[in-house]
């Protein structure tokens, strides 16, 4: 059973590193002058990946601790069948996305339609090519550490509380939370996903996969962004106003 600890980490995945990412990590960066951004959005990352595996830490040596199943936290690789098939599934989707992505990139429409819908959230992604690398670190970062702690260990406890179905959804919702800088729309799209990769965890029964398609999804995002704003075209200066015409004598 949960004890105090897990009552700790439970409002800290649940409200603390959410409020924590909306009001102090994007508001710094949104307040930043435009030459600062680059280096305000590396330190971002940085502390988004030290934060996560230090809560990943804590949630394993609490686990091994209270000498719990790790079966029970989705650390357990599972063989069934129904983890295979979804493993098919996964690989066949994969190779969809890569099409997809090829065109995408060749595709200056696609490069536009893309910057368009990441327009609100584009101080957060990266430009540069060192911003990159670090944004790729995160994503494995995010999932590993995210999949354990919103989908492994989050479930578990919730499901002390409200069942195994309404613990999916309630952490599928409390992940959305964790994205509250994205907005409304990137809430409950993130959330979504987190009803998505919940699922992905219950049929195959451990995380490994969700691990796999979690940090292959993010990457994804991060370098389709970083290829689009990096070939969008720079509005012109403003030139010189114009003349007023001389009036007839």
């Amino acid at each position: 059973m949960p004890f105090w600890v897990d009552h700790a980490l439970f409002v800290v995945l649940a409200l603390v590193f959410p409020l924590r990412a909306a009001l102090h990590g994007y508001r710094r960066l949104m307040h930043a002058d435009e030459g600062d951004v680059p280096r305000v959005r590396m330190s971002l990352y940085a502390q988004a990946i030290a934060i996560q595996w230090s809560l990943t830490a804590v949630t394993l040596v609490v686990w091994a601790w209270r000498a719990r199943d790790w079966g029970a936290l989705g650390l357990v690789p599972r063989a069934t069948p129904a983890a295979l098939a979804l493993a098919v599934l996964a690989v066949a989707g994969i190779a969809f996305v890569a099409f997809q992505r090829r065109w995408t990139l060749a595709s200056a429409t696609a490069l536009e339609h893309v910057r368009a819908q990441l327009r609100h959230v584009e101080r957060m992604l990266p430009r540069r090519l060192v911003e990159l690398r670090r944004f790729l670190a995160l994503a494995v970062t995010a999932g590993i550490c995210e999949e354990l702690l919103y989908r492994g260990y989050l479930i578990w406890y919730l499901e002390r509380w409200i069942g195994p179905i309404p613990a999916l959804v309630a952490a599928a919702l409390i992940f959305g939370f964790g994205h509250l800088y994205q907005g409304r729309r990137g809430m409950l799209t993130t959330a979504l996903v987190g009803v998505v990769f919940g699922v992905v965890y219950r049929v195959s029964g451990s995380l490994y996969l969700g691990m796999v398609l979690h940090a292959l999804t993010d990457a994804h995002s991060g370098h389709l962004a970083y290829v689009a704003f990096g070939r969008e075209t720079p509005a012109p200066p403003p030139g010189p106003p114009a003349e007023a015409p001389l009036a007839d004598p």
